[in-house]
């Protein structure tokens, strides 16, 4: 062999031994990682079913946005996602192009045409996610049924339907999915009320993911008006969101399956406890925290409970001045989303924007992307290449081959 041969072969990527390649890819931001699997079969190869580069990849993954457009009665198709790191930080550019990530199904629905394609009208909407994981929910449809997807391995799975009894006896308000800690188990929560008999005679039942069966939680909350909050968060197997009548948190724990309660920080008075459309919860630093939009003043409290379900634990971190660069006051919740590197934190101004505040110089930025104002739902996840078949432990999984073009619009 040439030394200008063996030269050349030194120079190849692709020659370096398998292990010391994973651990370049794995470091690799996932919008070039699914570039560099689109163009080189080795890389292919080592990233879609190696278990040593899936355990990497985990050890090693940083949370990314998919956001969905549009409301409750005419959402997306297309789960966009963005990668908070590079997309949003300052100065790196001023204006990003959300990448499609996921194209949900049809599953029967009806097509409606667009210019030269004909498309189907989208009944799924986002709810939350779950360790890398994606859920959806058909609502304010007879046919309630729901999804969970893995939108990096291009995967999904059905959640069974409710049966026709349950359906023409009861209601849904919400649905989310959550994971029991101990046993690994997948679960959707139902929340409803009784269509015959008292509106505010709440139930709640729990399908294990695989399984068929619904089960009933007996220590139900009574008397809540619970519905679909774009404001949930999950922390450590336990769901929570803001009850819209009651002055507290309200929280699920998908180990035990038990509901409970936490009080709001004690410094809020009746001026706070009468204006929940300003609140929103979400997770800072692996902690719950709430923010208040004092829309009098203006500005967001970030307040951070430092020990779980200890009020006493609350502390306001952070005072976000919330005006426009003209100086005119936002108005709305503002729900904390994570913490970059920069120190900046990025929340969602929930309908309108994500917005980052930088809290060494007490400054807010506004990040644009295409199609602002089209009412973006943003959901935190931490993407996973491990399969949704291994993950949920089912079998129906099924898998979408194509994945949506980069420069696909919608209607």
């Amino acid at each position: 062999m040439s030394a200008r041969k063996s030269a050349k072969m030194v120079e190849s990527l692709t020659d370096l031994p398998p292990n010391i390649l994973m651990e370049i890819l794995v470091r690799l931001p996932l919008k070039t990682l699914f570039l560099s699997r689109c163009v080189c079969k080795t890389f292919l190869n080592l990233t879609s079913l190696d278990r040593h580069f899936i355990a990497l990849h985990s050890a090693n993954a940083t949370q990314i946005l998919a956001i969905q457009f549009g409301d409750d009665f005419a959402p997306s198709k297309l789960i966009r996602w963005a990668d908070p790191e590079l997309d949003i930080a300052p100065g790196f550019i001023e204006n990003f192009r959300l990448k499609p990530i996921f194209d949900i199904p049809s599953l029967g629905m009806n097509f409606i045409p667009y210019r030269t394609n004909y498309r189907y009208q989208n009944m799924f909407v986002l709810v939350n996610s779950c360790n890398g994981l994606l859920y959806f929910v058909r609502r304010h449809t007879e046919d309630e049924r729901s999804l969970v997807c893995n939108p990096v391995t291009n995967e999904y799975f059905m959640i069974p339907g409710l049966d026709r009894e349950i359906r023409l006896s009861s209601g849904t308000k919400s649905m989310w999915l959550g994971v029991s800690p101990s046993s690994n188990q997948y679960k959707v929560l139902r929340l409803y009320s009784r269509l015959n008999g008292d509106p505010l005679d709440m139930g709640a039942q729990v399908l294990v993911v695989g399984s068929n069966t619904w089960r009933n939680v007996e220590n139900t909350p009574v008397g809540r008006d619970s519905s679909w909050d774009d404001c949930s968060a999950t922390v450590n197997g336990v769901l929570y969101w803001l009850d819209k009548t009651w002055k507290d948190i309200v929280f699920f724990d998908f180990g035990r399956e038990l509901f409970g309660e936490i009080a709001l920080p004690a410094e809020y008075g009746d001026e706070q406890l009468s204006k929940i459309e300003f609140m929103s919860i979400g997770v800072l630093g692996g902690c719950l925290c709430l923010s208040y939009n004092v829309h009098n003043a203006p500005h967001v409290d970030i307040w951070v409970m430092k020990k779980r379900g200890n009020q006493e634990s609350w502390s306001k971190e952070f005072v976000v001045r919330a005006v426009m660069p003209s100086g005119a006051p936002l108005y709305g919740r503002f729900r904390p989303l994570q913490v970059l590197r920069s120190g900046e934190i990025l929340m969602h101004w929930i309908n309108y924007d994500l917005v980052c505040y930088n809290p060494r110089n007490k400054s807010l930025r506004y990040v644009e992307f295409d199609w602002l104002h089209r009412k973006p739902r943003a959901v935190g996840f931490t993407p996973s290449f491990i399969s949704l078949k291994d993950t949920l432990s089912v079998d129906k999984v099924i898998m979408q081959y194509v994945r949506p073009r980069a420069d696909e619009r919608e209607p």
